[in-house]
């Protein structure tokens, strides 16, 4: 007559045989990061972005637009997405103006980064470290 730990020994033995194949003291492979292509005409894009999201005429408005950066971000919705560009962006405000009295010009500017997955914008964030 078999015991109740015999009946299970040969099928633990199994198991911690196929647990101790499958371990290896090799390094998995890390992943190979494959970045989307710079964005073309990304100034336009950028342009029109700000002339679809603000209303009215914008006479004042003056928009610093840097080159692409590469981005750490993944864009496309996965973390083995491919990574993306960035491209930050000053938005700038004047009011006021130059009367050779002591009023001055205000000037207000806001910082934007907007990441890019070829020629589309995927997102646009606050500061260059937060990912859209």
């Amino acid at each position: 007559m078999t015991t109740c730990c015999e009946k299970f020994k040969l099928p633990l033995i199994a198991a911690a045989a196929l647990l101790a194949s499958g371990c290896s003291t090799v390094a998995p492979e890390v992943p190979t990061v494959v970045r989307a292509r710079p964005p073309a005409n990304y100034e336009k894009t950028i342009t029109s972005y700000f002339d679809l999201k603000i209303k009215g005429p914008q006479p004042n408005r003056v928009l610093s637009i840097g080159k692409p950066e590469a981005g750490g971000c993944p864009v496309g919705g996965r973390v083995s997405s491919e990574r993306g560009w960035v491209v930050p962006v000053q938005y700038a405000t004047r009011t006021g103006a130059l009367t050779g009295k002591k009023a001055g010009i205000d000037v207000t500017a806001k910082e934007h980064y907007f990441w890019f997955r070829q020629d589309t914008i995927y997102g646009v964030t606050p500061r260059m470290e937060v990912c859209p």
